[in-house]
């Protein structure tokens, strides 16, 4: 729906038409000025703005959660700091948006989006405290705590992309709004510039990969992990032999990933047995087609890499919008039914199909199939308090279909939130170039 109409003038209406105690024709004109007083005072609501109310609540509410501090594993006893914790105390994180990882890199740039759109320094200054806050603390707890999965153990250890690459993509853009950070930051972005450049695991082609599960694996979530940070690296210091690699990424990606039966990609590559792996999974295909919009708004328009990348966007687009349910969601597995409706693979598809039109990338009926997946995530997925629903946990690649299959889905999960703005965001932008 476009506009939703605020009741006071219709009721009016209704009592016009509908009540036949007032036929006489000289109470008409009175009852008309009525409704037109009543329709100049009321004004019809834009579901735009319905849209940025939901966008604020969603940005506001993670304000509202995000605290500093620490909680004891074992007895629940909070530490305000971690100067506070005793040696070789267990501690988690008092709030989901403490950590360093990725899918809080990608939060903070949606949240810097919302700071241009709406002009909200107070969104700006989370981001700054989110990073700052994990730089500050992480080499306290690389002294005292050892094991993974204990605080910041991703910046500690900072060897794979998904440990550098969005978290380091987000620094790029909040010094860019903020110079006075860049010289704080710099030493971590070249230090995730280095790392793809030379220390990164990759094929022999030059395709980067992982060391596990298995030697050399490929994983469609790290086009993602590695392109946020390299078309930002890339256009912000004019790197141009990072942004031919990340081209070259793309190509690759697909080279090994992509399925010509289904038009979707495989979660990955065994580089041991040379087989795919994985499934059809939803958020990996997600992650590919977000990084290649990320990296075309980077390059000069009529470069022949741009047409490229626009040719390999263009086919699995149209493979992805086929998979497209009738709620306007997409699914946990793309090409399965009866698996689950996940949310943020389907708000990845809205905001890149959005984008892709108001870019000219894609052609205009395409923004069909984005509209109808904000709505059904509006519809369905999102909290009164603000939070999207059904959100798939953090995924590794499974060798059989009961593992995607059985992931939990989880509301409110931090993958899913950036993603979420990121959607509405350029919803809205849809929704201005198409006049709606």
């Amino acid at each position: 729906m476009n506009i939703l109409i605020n009741p006071q003038p219709w009721i009016i209406c209704s009592f016009v038409f509908e009540n036949r105690t007032y036929p006489q024709p000289a109470m008409r004109l009175p009852l008309f000025a009525c409704l037109l007083f009543a329709v100049l005072l009321f004004p019809p609501r834009s579901a735009a703005s319905d849209d940025e109310a939901l966008l604020r609540r969603v940005a506001d509410k993670v304000l509202a959660d995000y605290r500093t501090g620490y909680t004891d594993r074992a007895t629940g006893r909070f530490y305000a700091s971690p100067d506070d914790i005793p040696g070789g105390t267990r501690v988690r994180f008092a709030c989901k948006y403490m950590d360093w990882h990725y899918s809080l890199g990608v939060l903070n740039m949606a949240m810097l989006r919302m700071a241009d759109r709406f002009g909200e320094a107070g969104y700006v200054d989370f981001v700054e405290r989110q990073i700052d806050s994990a730089l500050s603390a992480y080499r306290k707890f690389g002294v005292t705590q050892g094991e993974d999965h204990e605080p910041y153990h991703f910046l500690r250890k900072f060897n794979e992309l998904d440990h550098c690459g969005a978290e380091c993509a987000a620094m790029i853009e909040l010094a860019a709004r903020r110079p006075a950070k860049t010289e704080a930051y710099m030493p971590y972005i070249e230090r995730a510039a280095e790392h793809i450049r030379r220390v990164q695991a990759r094929f022999p082609d030059g395709t980067l990969v992982r060391t596990w599960p298995h030697k050399h694996t490929l994983w469609a979530d790290d086009l993602y992990m590695g392109l946020s940070f390299m078309s930002r690296y890339g256009g912000c210091f004019a790197d141009r032999a990072m942004l031919r690699d990340a081209v070259r990424q793309v190509g690759r990606f697909h080279h090994y990933l992509w399925n010509p039966a289904t038009e979707l990609l495989y979660h990955g590559y065994y580089g041991d047995l040379e087989r795919t792996a994985g499934a059809h999974w939803g958020r990996c295909n997600g992650w590919v087609m977000l990084a290649t919009v990320q990296l075309m708004d980077v390059l000069p328009a009529g470069d022949r890499d741009l047409r490229q990348l626009q040719a390999l966007l263009g086919r699995q687009i149209a493979g992805v919008v086929k998979r497209q349910s009738a709620s306007g969601l997409w699914r946990q597995l793309l090409d399965r039914e009866d698996s689950y409706e996940e949310s943020s693979c389907s708000a990845i598809f809205v905001y890149c199909l959005a984008h892709a039109v108001c870019e000219g990338w894609v052609d205009a009926r395409y923004a069909s199939a984005a509209l109808k997946g904000w709505e059904g995530l509006c519809r369905e997925k999102i909290t009164p308090e603000g939070e999207l629903r059904d959100v798939c946990v953090g995924t590794g690649i499974g060798n059989d279909m009961p593992f995607y299959y059985n992931r939990p889905k989880v509301d409110g999960e931090t993958h899913g939130t950036g993603l979420l703005l990121d959607a509405g965001l350029e919803i809205l932008r849809l929704k201005e170039k198409l006049n709606l």
